[in-house]
């Protein structure tokens, strides 16, 4: 699907720029650096109990690329044409294929697709399409491309209600009008009624549902979008009210662990207009994608950073991407969520700083890069989507965090992460960097140091992507934005003897760990925090990408802090993209400190494939006690 290299050359500082950073690199180790003590022998440790679905997606990082049809749909308030559908492929493949976007993906106004194989599965988008989904997975295919469907297994459509020959995939005995209530309508009164919804507690349920799943991936699918599941968990819309029956939390979650299940590693699984309660728990169960805001709608600036700005407990928690990326970076990450900034329509901007900061925000979140415009739409705006240097920032797999500069929740302490800064590291140690301007009328500068906000040891040398312009070394990066404008940078430390430093503070954080920088001394702007026993079902932990260049046992160095008493142990492993071991896991030992604001490293050793490895450190059953962790360092 994404067919640029992963590698990006970098030209170098001049001498006298690298003399300075070599001045540096001297200055901040000696400042920061101590003695790293032997660590006990690893022993053999169970894995780490996990709350996320986990996937091969999430574990790779930022989210796919495609085109979607919503800029034809939404402003047409109609289905799409299979004469308009074919237009645009072709037009994908013609301009934006050869950048990454492999997947072309249907959306809603699904009402109107009545006709299902015996086992009620819709068979095309729209009943006016002569050629079904078999076809155009066909047809994408000749072109290198892949077919995505928006449709959600919880629906069954009247028609197939209403024909008494339809049944159950694998279930013969049971009808498909057995699946459902009477009257039991998704919008009811507001769609048209001819979709209802699935009663989870029906026998048969399952077996429709999971078909539903394998059935689009028999067909080659792999990208399923699933709607409106805030009003199946409790009929409510924030601006509409009660909009249908409420289903309940627990047939929620059942419901999407079995999408779950049948989906596996072959589909991508995208979450849409969930209300996120508990914490997203359900959803990072059983999902890759979440959407974090309001519809894409007519797009624009207000689309992008304006309306609501506060957090509601419902859906849209957030309204505007720049918020909703904020509000949920916790739950971003490696083996975690990506969150969903809904689709992208450069024609519907102002300008041109406007379309960058559009894609500059994106490619920072991790989020997927769905292109919204149409051919008959786009102009001469384009080029926002074909920035390689840009591009292999998500191709890397860039899931970058705003700086965070509390632990208070965002929901409550808006000012405890910062929206207009953002920063994210890549598996090869070298960085994703990009500052934005949400105002409306004043110039303003945003600077990122790279000591105090990021805990690099030295300076580096900062890129600047729009430019495609070196901007030699430095210790941190800046930029002059006027209003709604962004800028975006590679960053890239110098490896002092062959060390690549890991903050954990932009690591991917799972099962309660967090941000935290409630105790001095720590380098960075912070520390994970909440390794420690749980009494909840998974284990807290943080993963690293790290990008090895042959496989191979290396060194490496953990800054901690323990002031529990007495020594404590965390489970180590090192794993593949694809959740193969490579090593662990194991345990690792930190010997207690006098206080939570004394910091000392312990050394281990760990062993890597060549390429890109998932090294997670929790909190298992069998450890003991707890850490703060500040940063990983492998002498790479």
């Amino acid at each position: 699907m994404k067919n640029l290299s992963r590698r990006t050359v970098l030209a170098t500082g001049s001498a006298a720029s690298l003399a300075y950073a070599l001045g540096m690199a001297q200055s901040a180790q000696a400042t920061t650096a101590v003695t790293a003590q032997p660590g006990t022998p690893a022993t053999s440790a169970p894995p780490l109990r996990l709350a996320s679905r986990n996937s091969a997606y999430t574990r790779s990082g930022a989210g796919p690329r495609y085109w979607n049809i919503y800029g034809y749909s939404f402003p047409h308030n109609a289905p799409i044409p299979e004469s308009e559908w074919k237009a645009n492929i072709d037009w994908l493949a013609g301009n934006f294929a050869e950048f990454g976007y492999g997947i072309a993906c249907t959306d809603g106004w699904i009402e109107g697709s009545s006709r299902t194989t015996k086992n009620g599965y819709i068979t095309s988008y729209n009943d006016s399409w002569q050629n079904g989904w078999a076809y155009w997975a066909k047809y994408l295919k000749a072109r290198d491309m892949k077919l995505g469907v928006y449709y959600n297994p919880l629906w069954v459509h009247r028609a197939a209600v209403e024909d008494s020959s339809k049944t159950v995939l694998g279930r013969p005995d049971v009808k498909i009008a057995d699946l459902v209530v009477p009257n039991d309508f998704f919008a009811r009164d507001i769609g048209g009624n001819q979709l209802y919804w699935l009663d989870a507690t029906k026998a048969g349920a399952k077996e429709y549902v999971q078909g539903y799943v394998r059935y689009f991936k028999d067909l080659g699918v792999p990208y399923l979008r699933i709607d409106f599941l805030s009003w199946y968990e409790n009929g409510m819309d924030a601006n509409i009210g009660q909009v249908n029956a409420p289903h309940g939390r627990a047939n929620y979650e059942l419901a999407l662990s079995w999408i779950n299940e049948a989906a596996g590693d072959d589909m991508e699984v995208s979450l849409v207009m969930p209300h996120m309660f508990a914490n997203g728990s359900a959803e990072l169960a059983n999902g890759d994608l979440v959407r974090i805001n309001a519809d894409a709608d007519k797009g624009g600036w207000d689309r992008l950073s304006g309306m609501r700005q506060n957090w509601q407990d419902a859906w849209p928690n957030w309204a505007n991407p720049f918020c909703g990326f904020t509000g949920w970076s916790h739950r971003n990450g490696r083996g975690q969520l990506i969150l969903d900034g809904d689709f992208m329509q450069a024609s519907t901007f102002a300008n041109d700083e406007e379309r960058k900061t559009m894609m500059n925000l994106m490619v920072a979140a991790g989020s997927p890069l769905a292109i919204g415009d149409t051919y008959q739409q786009i102009g001469k705006n384009g080029w926002v989507y074909t920035n390689k240097e840009v591009l292999q920032l998500n191709e890397d797999g860039l899931v970058g965090k705003p700086i965070y500069r509390s632990a208070a929740p965002f929901t409550v302490a808006p000012g405890s992460r910062d929206t207009e800064r953002w920063a994210g590291q890549l598996p090869d140690g070298s960085w994703g960097v990009a500052l934005f301007n949400r105002g409306d009328t004043e110039t303003v500068t945003r600077t990122i140091d790279f000591t105090a906000d990021l805990g690099l040891a030295t300076g580096a040398n900062a890129r600047d992507l729009w430019a495609h312009r070196n901007l030699g070394m430095d210790s941190k990066v800046t930029a002059l934005l006027a209003p709604h404008a962004s800028a975006i940078f590679r960053v890239t430390p110098p490896k002092a003897h062959g060390t690549t430093r890991y903050p954990a503070a932009f690591a991917a954080w799972g099962g309660g760990a967090g941000f935290n920088n409630n105790h001095p001394g720590h380098d960075g702007n912070g520390f994970v925090d909440g390794l420690q026993a749980t009494s909840a079902g998974a284990d807290p932990l943080v993963t690293f990408a790290v990008q090895a260049s042959h496989r191979g046992t290396y060194t490496v160095r953990y800054r901690y802090a323990n002031a529990t008493g007495d020594t404590s142990t965390m489970t180590v492993s090192a794993e593949r993209a694809d959740r193969s071991v490579v090593d662990g896991p194991m345990h690792a030992s930190f010997p207690a400190l006098p206080s939570w604001d004394t910091w000392e490293i312990v050394e281990g050793t760990i062993k890597l494939d060549a390429g890109l490895n998932l090294i997670t450190i929790g909190r298992g059953v069998t450890d003991q006690g707890a850490i703060n962790l500040n940063w990983i360092e492998l002498d790479m």
